[in-house]
């Protein structure tokens, strides 16, 4: 079995994918699991034997390969990295061989890195089982119709891909529709629901009582990997200082990939305020989620639906600029009140302190509920495609 993670920046597709390999590589021990990754942080997870990665260049580090000469011209500022990624991409699929490949959020891979694999895999005989696994928002309509189409993802998802599987909930958004996808590509697409985070390690009072916030309100602040947190980071430091009477004990994870001038930033900031306890990365953040009283983070689908899941109603103040991803998400999430939104063009420590008071004061529970089997449905699917793929024994 081969898995894709495109990765360009940050974490959270990285362990979308570990949360559905690691539990295959568990159960079927005998399966030989690859993924291809361009992350900086899969070396940070602990593995099962059978479960292996090959490093795509990183994104970030793109500048690296600024002088390098590309192999075929690209309508893209990433010329050089992507076809470097795309060299090591090809022969690594076509090597490994798989049964079953899993490609996640970019059915053409990161610029249409992947898509000469795919087309090699497609024309294989025999021929593996190719699946996509889209998120409930990819990017806004309109940008991700013209990426699909400029990449040719429309017509992978047409003819290639054998199965279209939606972490996300119908209810909530529905890219069929808002993506326009073909009647043959919608036949094949079904929701799963989102996908469940890992149940906590620490009870609650453990947690608080690690933090020193047994009889105090705990506020965890959240960034993702770090890359563009800083805006918030600042705003809600800043919203502490404006709000010393909240009597807040505050656990703020800044991200691995934080740019240095700003963590140093954010760590003065932080040192001069009490009860703030800043770290860059949590392996067990959402035991500290189901202890909070408060929660204020990005718009990342791991970020909302993690609180979501704790029970909580975060505060959510969605990337900017880029992709309309998360302020979709962000919105659609506030009108079934699940979390409260606070717009990225309203951002300020006043604005944020205001919404955490809102917040705090708050006694009613979040007023709805979502599926949150996606990941069990996912790997079930998938077990069940390798089952099919086992090697018949000969007669004896």
């Amino acid at each position: 079995m081969l898995l894709y993670s495109h990765d360009g920046t940050g974490l959270g597709h990285l362990r979308i994918v570990l949360g559905i390999a690691i539990p295959l590589a568990l159960r079927r021990p005998d399966a030989s699991i690859l993924l291809l990754t361009g992350s900086l942080e899969a070396h940070a997870y602990e593995l099962p034997p059978n479960l292996d990665y090959v490093k795509l260049p990183t994104m970030p580090k793109r500048r690296l390969y600024e002088g390098l000469p590309a192999g075929r011209p690209r309508p893209s500022t990433f010329t050089n990295v992507v076809y470097y990624r795309e060299a090591i991409a090809r022969p690594a699929v076509e090597a490994f061989a798989p049964d079953l490949v899993v490609v996640d959020h970019a059915p053409a891979g990161l610029f249409g890195e992947l898509a000469a694999a795919l087309a090699t895999l497609n024309a294989a005989q025999p021929r593996p089982e190719l699946v996509f696994l889209m998120r409930d928002v990819t990017f806004g309509p309109t940008q991700t119709t013209k990426l699909w189409r400029q990449e040719g993802a429309l017509d992978l998802l047409d003819r290639v891909y054998d199965r279209i599987l939606v972490y996300g909930d119908r209810g909530i958004f529905d890219p069929i529709a808002a993506y326009g996808l073909s009647a043959a590509a919608a036949a094949k697409t079904r929701f799963v629901g989102y996908l469940r985070p890992p149940a906590p390690v620490r009870s609650a009072d453990q947690v608080r009582r690690v933090l020193c916030a047994v009889d105090r309100p705990l506020a965890v602040t959240t960034v993702g990997g770090g890359a563009d947190g800083a805006d918030l980071l600042r705003a809600y430091l800043g919203a502490l200082r404006e709000g010393p009477d909240l009597g807040l004990v505050s656990y703020v994870v800044a991200g691995p990939l934080l740019p240095d001038a700003d963590r140093s930033e954010v760590a003065a900031l932080a040192a001069a305020l009490p009860d703030v306890t800043l770290v860059p990365f949590d392996p067990d953040l959402v035991d500290v989620l189901h202890a909070a009283d408060l929660i204020v983070t990005m718009g990342g689908y791991n970020a909302v639906v993690e609180a979501v899941h704790a029970g909580k109603r975060p505060i959510v103040v969605p990337r900017t600029p880029g992709s309309e991803e998360q302020m979709i998400r962000a919105d659609r999430f506030a009108r079934s009140g699940l979390v409260t939104l606070v717009r990225p063009d309203e951002l300020s420590p006043a604005r944020l302190l205001r919404a955490m008071r809102e917040e705090l004061e708050r006694s009613d529970p979040p007023a709805a509920t979502l599926p949150f089997d996606g990941r069990e449905r996912i790997v079930e699917e998938l077990l069940a495609s390798l089952d099919l793929r086992r090697p018949v024994p000969l007669p004896t």
